[in-house]
C-alpha cells in the first residue's frame, strides 16, 4: 500500500510541475474530489477518464486527502526553493482547487445616491441707484401783465401835473416809438394849459374801453377856441402804447385816454416852439 501511495504522489507531483494547461485546475479538482466541475468541458485530446474518473470507494477518500496534503507540502517546499518560477502557477492552481466553492451572492444593486451638489446661489442683484427723476416742466402760468420796470431817471409811476397857460388851443396830437420808451405828444397854440396825467390798472375808461391791460388818463383844462380839429384815435400797436383816443372835448376841458399793454412808469413834461405836452411811457 505504501508503494502505491508513493507512486501516486510522484505521479501527481510530476503532473503538477508540468507547464500549466488550460485544464490543469479540472484535473487537480478531479484528483482530489473525484468529480469534475459542473458544466466543465475538457479540451480535445484529453483522455476520457479525466472527465469520467472511476467511482472512488469509501476507502479511497482518506488516501486522496493524504495525497493532497503531500502535494501541498511538496509545492510549498518547491516554491521556497524556486521562488516565483514555474511553480508559481501550479500553486495558484492548487489554491483555486482547495478553495471551497461558495455560492455566488448577488448583491442587490443599491440606488446610486447622487452626491449633493452645493447649491450655487445666484448673486444678489445689486440695486442700481435709482435715476433721479427729472423735474416735471412747470406749467407756464396764465399770461399776466408784466410788472412795471424800475423807473428811469425822471420817470414815475404816480400821477403828474403841470402847465398853466390861461389861453391855449389844442391843435394836433401824434404818437411815436423811441429807444426805450413810447411817446405821445399833444401840440398847442398859445401855450400848454394846465394838465394832469394819472395812471390806472385797466384800459376801461368812462367813455369806452381801449386796447391794452392798463391805461393813462390825460386831462387838460383852460382850453379856448371853438374845438379840436385834429386826429382823435390812434392805434399804432407800439411796445407799450396800444391805443390813444380823445374821449371828450367841451367847456374848455379835454380828456385823452391811452391804453397800455402793461402798467409802466412815465414822464410828463413840456417842450416849446411850438408848445407841446410830451408823455414818454417807459418800455
Amino acid at each position: 500500500m505504501t508503494d502505491g501511495l508513493n507512486e501516486e504522489v510522484q505521479q501527481a507531483f510530476a503532473k503538477m510541475t508540468r507547464v500549466p494547461r488550460p485544464y490543469l485546475s479540472e484535473r487537480i479538482r478531479e484528483s482530489i474530489w473525484g468529480r469534475p466541475a459542473p458544466g466543465s468541458r475538457l479540451p480535445p485530446g484529453v483522455p476520457a477518464w479525466v472527465g469520467n474518473p472511476p467511482a472512488a470507494g469509501p476507502r479511497s477518500a482518506p488516501r486522496r486527502v493524504l495525497v493532497a496534503a503531500v502535494l501541498v507540502v511538496a509545492l510549498a517546499a518547491a516554491g521556497l526553493l524556486a521562488g516565483s518560477g514555474r511553480l508559481g502557477q501550479p500553486v495558484g492552481a492548487l489554491r483555486a482547487v482547495f478553495s471551497a466553492p461558495r455560492p455566488a451572492v448577488t448583491t442587490a444593486a443599491r440606488p446610486a445616491i447622487a452626491s449633493p451638489t452645493p447649491e450655487v446661489s445666484a448673486p444678489a442683484a445689486t440695486a442700481s441707484p435709482e435715476a433721479t427723476a427729472a423735474p416735471a416742466p412747470s406749467t407756464p402760468p396764465s399770461e399776466a401783465p408784466a410788472p412795471a420796470p424800475a423807473p428811469l431817471p425822471g420817470y414815475s409811476c404816480a400821477a403828474q401835473t403841470g402847465g398853466g397857460s390861461a389861453q391855449s388851443t389844442m391843435t394836433t396830437a401824434r404818437l411815436g416809438a423811441q429807444s426805450g420808451y413810447d411817446r405821445f405828444v399833444v401840440e398847442f397854440g398859445g401855450g400848454v394849459p394846465q394838465f394832469e396825467v394819472r395812471p390806472q390798472d385797466s384800459a376801461a375808461f368812462s367813455q369806452g374801453t381801449l386796447r391794452g391791460s392798463a391805461g393813462l388818463v390825460v386831462r387838460l383844462r383852460n382850453l379856448t377856441g371853438t374845438g379840436y380839429g385834429g386826429p382823435r384815435d390812434f392805434r399804432p400797436g407800439l411796445t407799450v402804447i396800444q391805443e390813444a383816443r380823445l374821449l371828450s372835448d367841451s367847456g374848455g376841458t379835454a380828456e385823452w385816454g391811452i391804453g397800455l399793454s402793461y402798467a409802466s412808469c412815465f414822464h410828463a413834461w413840456i417842450l416849446g416852439g411850438p408848445p407841446r405836452l410830451v408823455i414818454d411811457v417807459q418800455h
